[in-house]
């Protein structure tokens, strides 16, 4: 806690430790007057083997905690130098064991018994001076850490997270139990504290046998790459007693096995039942063991006298006794431990600020649950769960163009975040500075994970890839099948293998809603299916899988050493944003190790299942036409402007309905059979052309808006090829369209008369195209984005003539571009800029006597609904120089844009009590 200083006591001429408090400590003289009387009455704990509080000094507006300095190792050197030279694990003599863990019972007795609890014991808060005696420090700091939280609580606006960050020490965290972050280094700390909840002195017990076994053993009782396997350990693991030494006693294995169970109510409730078991194995004194010249131990018999059969007797006895005591204290000392509060507050950006919601994750919570970090456009900001203020990570925003996806080291050091202008993968520290690359990837991202093994994503149709974080080429860990996308993937603990989500592109706009959880071993890559009918899943420490079905994200027990197909789920938040128009299968929502939850609030329903269709100006004002609001994608109008094609999809059902723009009529359905999706206009308003699965393959049809006459079919696509309708030239005679095959697309014109296709300019992209006729039917514009995406390559928006003569122009780049759209008189093009969600590039264009651009101006519109360049423009264009597409049905406001955050203190309180973990 704060820095550490050696000093004299120039008063008592005595050396002492300094310790300077917090700055916020420093400023708030309500919170140190609180803490000067805490600091007296532990002051008065005087105990031999506890390091003492003197007092707490002052000069001018620094405050310090006037410590006991204690010479010698820690524990943890003691143990990690013990043993002979190349000894495979160091450990302590037993004798030398067990005599120091009787000091260590002692001191935690002492403070036991005036009510306070250690909550950090570990061998690196333990000294061993020159003359074996023992000294444990910062005894009841946490103690006094949280009470002033909960104080804080009571009285401050800023309520439980009031002081949650004040210090970097990774091992005794200020208000942390009240605020739910763990104390403690995790290799040490009891499973309800790994859990999030209140530690008491049974906490403690488990602490103390933690250090036990690692004197005994010389290796920790729990471990594992980094934090997250740990506390997996902590909560899943038991340890290798077979490690522990031939020669300690049955008492002390039983002891010490009972010390480590992970159901506080079965555990040794009391650490007096510790001392004595101690007791007892120290009074054979050194008869009992004898060591041989390499300094090992080999168990002997006592040596008696004449009277030493009744010796024998009252020591077996004891031992009885010891263990029946160990059996029986848990219950007679057993008193519930109150759950922790759960806290909920509002954390709203700056004024002005929105945060950008389209189809990747923006916000994250860092493991301890200290910080935040969310994404608004090109920079990322980030935020101490108990400031004031959010501030923008200095040098994110050198990189340019849309940061998405950010996700926390799992030291909370630095972000990993995913680049959209030049898709790749970079970390930045949370201080600021460079923005490193770690590796370059030609797949979008679906959903970011890191862990000591790397950094893991989703491609979509590409799989699942593991990043090195030192760098290099990302590497395939989990393929999927034609027709498949993986979304979110998590390395579980034990690094074995992989969950995520996998969806079928064929289920349209429902296929995260229809998805599955998985789970993937790394090693023989069988595959097995958790949950049917959701998304974006993530194991929490608790013992819980979460996941998201439409606005609402649902818990089940899960072990992921054993993974089987989820119970009954329980949904356990309701409203949480979804990706716009299911982009991807995300949920905007994280949890910490600790059991702190942030989310941006959303529709507890999909968003594209809750849409109306409106007219937008230049300003962005919107003005819904009078239909009922529904499952609205792709709108599309005629040249006049008077009749309006729209499909509606929920997945089940596809179906592409008319309007008249007079409101004379309401709207009819206009295709029964199959799905039909993407609606196009003939010139002459008379007829649709529409992609139609009627006949078993995804061809492109064509009817009477009417509704009379034969469907005429106009493409058959081949063997696993999809055709999508973009355009209808202003003569009648051509389609453009895209072929999607093997998650790329190439662009194709089809003669009406004939049905024959010829490809259109080389254009094979790894996006859509999107193309579209000028209106005088010389020129096509489409989006194109290399299918390798080499370096410095992101594509934009290009224009053609048509015929095709070879000759190119790429729009003014924005961003990375996409989308194009034509104005009614030809003379500009519109397109979206990737990082302005939410807008549409106006560019002024001539094509005679040559192409020349102008300027890009910024259009405000939310009739774009937040569209990707991975998905098909829904929105068009009127011929009064106004935009018509879907907007959000169940908000105020922008679709696009949120303006808070939710954050949920102790919520894995609240998890465990609504959805019991298996034990």
């Amino acid at each position: 806690m704060g820095e550490v200083y050696r000093a004299r006591d120039l008063k008592l001429d005595r050396d002492v430790a300094l310790k300077i408090l917090p700055e916020a400590f420093a400023a708030d003289f309500e919170r140190l007057a609180r803490f000067e009387r805490e600091a007296k009455a532990l002051a008065a704990l005087n105990h031999p083997h506890i390091a003492q509080i003197y007092g707490v000094e002052d000069s001018t507006s620094v405050r310090a905690l006037v410590m006991e300095l204690v010479d010698g190792e820690t524990l943890a050197e003691h143990i990690a130098t013990a043993g002979a030279a190349g000894a495979q694990a160091p450990a302590l003599r037993v004798d030398e064991a067990v005599a120091l863990a009787r000091q260590i019972a002692d001191a935690l007795q002492a403070a036991h018994e005036q009510g306070i609890i250690h909550r950090d014991l570990k061998p690196a808060n333990i000294k061993v001076r020159s003359d074996g005696a023992i000294k444990v420090l910062d005894f009841g700091l946490a103690k006094l850490t949280l009470e002033t939280t909960e104080a804080s609580a009571a009285g401050h606006a800023d309520g439980v997270g009031g002081i949650a960050g004040l210090t970097h020490s990774p091992t005794l965290t200020l208000g942390a139990t009240q605020a739910g972050i763990i104390l403690g280094t995790a290799a040490y700390m009891s499973p309800e504290q790994a859990k999030g909840r209140p530690a008491d002195k049974r906490s403690d017990v488990w602490a103390f046998g933690c250090v036990f076994y690692e004197m005994l053993t010389g290796r920790r009782a729990f471990d594992g790459d980094d934090v997250s396997d740990t506390l997996a350990s902590v909560l899943k693991s038991e340890p290798d007693w077979r490690a522990l030494p031939a020669e300690v006693s049955p008492a002390i294995r039983t002891m010490l096995q009972r010390c480590l169970v992970k159901d506080r109510r079965l555990r040794v409730a009391d650490i007096s039942v510790v001392q004595f078991v101690l007791a007892e194995a120290s009074s054979l004194g050194p008869a009992a063991t004898r060591h041989d010249a390499e300094g090992s131990a080999v168990a002997q018999h006592p040596v008696v006298e004449s009277d030493g059969s009744w010796r024998r007797i009252v020591l077996v006895a004891s031992i009885v006794v010891a263990a029946a005591v160990l059996a029986a204290v848990g219950a007679w000392r057993l008193k519930p431990s109150p759950p922790l509060p759960v806290s909920r507050f509002v954390i709203a950006p700056p004024d002005g600020q929105q945060l950008t919601v389209t189809g990747r994750q923006v916000l994250a919570i860092s493991p301890d649950g200290k910080q935040l970090v969310y994404s608004v456009g090109d920079r990322l900001y980030i935020r101490a769960v108990a400031d004031l203020q959010a501030h923008a990570i200095p040098g994110s925003d050198s990189v340019g163009g849309a940061l998405v996806n950010p996700v926390f080291s799992p030291d909370a050091s630095s972000v990993a975040f995913y680049s959209l202008a030049d898709s790749t993968l970079k970390h930045l520290a949370t201080a600021g500075g460079v923005p490193l690359t770690i590796c370059r990837t030609d797949a979008v991202v679906f959903g970011i994970s890191w862990d000591a093994s790397g950094i893991v994503f989703g491609a979509g149709s590409r799989g699942v890839f593991r990043c090195p974080l030192s760098g290099g080429t990302a590497e395939r860990i989990a393929t999927v099948k034609e027709n498949e996308q993986a979304h979110g993937p998590q390395i579980l603990p034990g690094g074995k293998s992989v969950l995520f989500t996998l969806a079928q592109v064929s289920d349209g706009a429902e296929r995260w809603e229809r998805a599955q959880v998985v789970v993937e071993s790394l090693t023989s890559h069988e595959r097995t299916t958790i949950v049917n009918g959701g998304s974006d899943a993530r194991y929490v420490p608790t013992g819980h899988l979460l996941y998201a079905q439409r606005g609402v994200v649902f818990a089940v027990p899960f072990d992921p050493g054993r993974p089987t197909a989820a119970r009954t789920a329980v949904p356990i938040i309701e409203g949480v944003r979804r990706a716009l128009n299911a982009t991807t299968g995300v949920a905007q929502f994280d949890t910490s190790l600790t059991g702190t939850l942030v989310y941006i609030p959303g529709p507890a329903t999909t968003q594209s299942a809750d849409r109306r269709i409106a007219r937008a100006d230049r300003a962005g004002m919107i003005a819904p036409l009078p239909l009922q609001a529904g499952q609205y994608v792709h709108a599309r109008v005629t040249r006049d402007g008077m009749r309006l094609a729209v499909d509606r999809d929920n997945g089940n059902d596809a179906s592409v309905w008319i309007y008249e723009m007079t409101g004379a009529s309401a709207i009819r359905q206009l295709t029964f059979a199959g799905k039909n999706r993407f609606p196009i206009w003939s010139p002459d308003g008379q007829r649709v052309a529409f992609q139609s699965d009627r006949e078993g393959d995804l061809g492109i049809f064509a009817q009477r808006a009417d509704g009379t006459g034969a469907i005429e079919r106009l493409t058959k696509p081949g063997q696993g090829a999809a055709h999508i309708p973009e355009s209808w030239s202003p003569d009648g005679r051509h389609i453009s369209f895209s072929i999607l095959k093997d998650s790329n697309y190439s662009l194709s014109i089809l003669s009406v008369s004939d049905h024959k296709i010829e490809p259109f300019g080389n254009v094979r992209s790894s996006e859509p195209p999107g193309s579209v006729f000028s209106p005088d039917g010389r020129w096509l514009a489409y989006h194109f984005v290399p299918e390798t995406r080499p370096v410095g390559s992101d594509g934009g928006v290009f224009v053609q003539p048509f015929p095709a003569t070879g000759e190119i122009h790429q729009a003014p780049k924005v961003d990375r571009d996409f989308q194009p759209v034509w104005s009614r008189d030809g003379t500009e093009l519109f397109y979206v800029p990737l990082a302005a969600a939410g807008r549409l590039a106006a560019v002024r264009m001539t094509t005679r006597p040559g192409v020349s651009f102008g300027s890009p101006q910024s259009i405000p519109t939310e009739v774009i609904a937040g569209r990707t360049s991975s998905l098909t423009r829904v929105f068009d264009t009127l011929p009064d120089g106004k935009f018509i597409g879907p907007i959000s049905a169940s908000e105020s406001g922008p679709a696009t844009s949120q303006s808070e955050i939710r954050v949920v203190l102790n919520w894995f309180e609240e998890l465990n009590a609504r959805v019991p973990a298996s034990r």
